[in-house]
């Protein structure tokens, strides 16, 4: 494993952690789709919540979330759908960023809103 693999693994344990002791039920890691993975999905009261994790140990590329640009949120995107439509979900879903820089987690929540895709 790289070491980015294992700083990416590092932070999405610490995410994992954060999101169960703000109450959030964690329903599935690493949900793999064509499109590619969504780290976490969890569940805030009557909310699905997908979580991309991002982690840095140093600002030489910026700080974390702003590597969740417009391709990534399209990705993100059609892989929610992919969940949405294999299980059938009929509630309410946001998109989450969990940015984690030097150890310090910060938790941003709905950070986009796609638009123009249908479930």
């Amino acid at each position: 494993m790289t070491q980015s693999a294992e700083l990416g693994k590092l932070g999405e344990g610490l995410a994992k952690n954060f999101l169960k002791e703000s109450g959030y039920k964690i329903i599935k890691e690493n949900f793999r789709t064509k499109y590619g993975e969504i780290d976490l999905i969890a569940e805030d009261k009557n909310t699905i919540v997908f979580v991309e994790v991002k982690t840095r140990n140093s600002d030489t590329y910026g700080v974390p979330q702003l590597s969740v640009n417009f391709y990534k949120q399209k990705h993100l995107t059609r892989a929610a759908l992919i969940f949405i439509k294999k299980n059938a979900l009929n509630t309410n879903y946001r998109f989450d960023i969990i940015s984690i820089f030097n150890g310090k987690v910060e938790h941003i929540k709905n950070v986009f809103a796609p638009s123009n895709y249908t479930v």
